[in-house]
């Protein structure tokens, strides 16, 4: 994937991009069809600063695109309009792979085999997703889901944005956060991006000894900073997959974070 394609968008065209949305076709080697959404960077991978295999820059990650939650809600509702559901996963991704852009990014996709891409309902939900989601049918046509700048100064203050940690590939504990509130969404951690190794010695206490070596601070310090970025003036907290952590890494993730003052939070804490 081309790095860095909004820059060069814009020095062609003269046209200052705000955002961008790819919309894709996702594999996954279960076949199960689904709709799914997810924004973008390579959080865990190293040497940090070298060029990731699917581009982007090993980790660091994009600014989230702002409409990455209420777009997984309208998609959720337009896979039951479309009568998608239970044959179709409705779900979110992790953070992964590139490109890198400066500008708040998200992919969209349509899965998980050949058999399902030309899917002409399954693109019709999405069509209904875009249509409202941009406010394309609204009588002023400035109505738009999931648009950060829309929101007053004092307006952003109250909002919650949920920084997920840990968990699979496609969180579902995530999701259903973001399904059952109105709470926006930042950067979600997988598990694997956030490698912990347990020092050896025998007297080590996670809650007054050293912090775990590994890349799982550095993933959850950029995860963090993009997802601010995006959010300026929003309430980022974190939502923790707790059973996808042993007592010690539980206890490692809420030091680090309440040294990075994110308070961590369950799903009524997002409502």
């Amino acid at each position: 994937m081309e790095d860095n394609l909004d820059i060069r968008y814009s020095k062609d065209s003269g046209v200052n991009v705000r955002e961008v949305i790819f919309l894709s076709r996702h594999f996954a080697s279960s076949g199960i069809p689904s709709l799914t959404l997810h924004v973008i960077g390579v959080p865990g991978e190293s040497p940090v600063g070298e060029t990731a295999e699917f581009g982007g820059i090993k980790g660091e990650v994009v600014p989230p695109n702002t409409r990455f939650a209420e777009w997984y809600r309208r998609m959720y509702q337009a896979g039951t309009e479309h009568g998608l559901i239970p044959e179709f996963d409705m779900t979110i991704e992790t953070t992964h792979h590139g490109p890198s852009l400066s500008v708040p990014t998200m992919f969209i996709e349509i899965g998980s085999s050949e058999t399902h891409w030309d899917r002409r309902d399954a693109a019709e939900a999405w069509a209904d997703v875009i249509s409202d989601g941009f406010g394309f049918d609204s009588d002023d046509g400035h109505v738009s889901l999931g648009d950060w700048n829309i929101l007053s100064v004092d307006e952003k203050q109250n909002q919650k944005v949920m920084l997920g940690i840990g968990g699979g590939h496609y969180a579902p504990r995530h999701t259903d956060v973001i399904r059952k509130t109105d709470c926006w969404a930042g950067h979600q951690l997988a598990s694997y991006a956030l490698e912990m190794i347990r020092p050896d010695a025998e007297d080590w206490d996670p809650i007054t000894g050293d912090l775990p070596s590994g890349q799982w601070q550095h993933s959850i310090k950029v995860a963090l900073e993009s997802t601010k970025h995006s959010f300026p003036g929003g309430q980022v907290i974190a939502h923790l997959d707790r059973k996808s952590f042993k007592g010690w890494q539980r206890q490692a993730i809420k030091r680090y974070c309440e040294r990075l003052e994110l308070p961590i939070g369950r799903t009524k804490d997002f409502q």
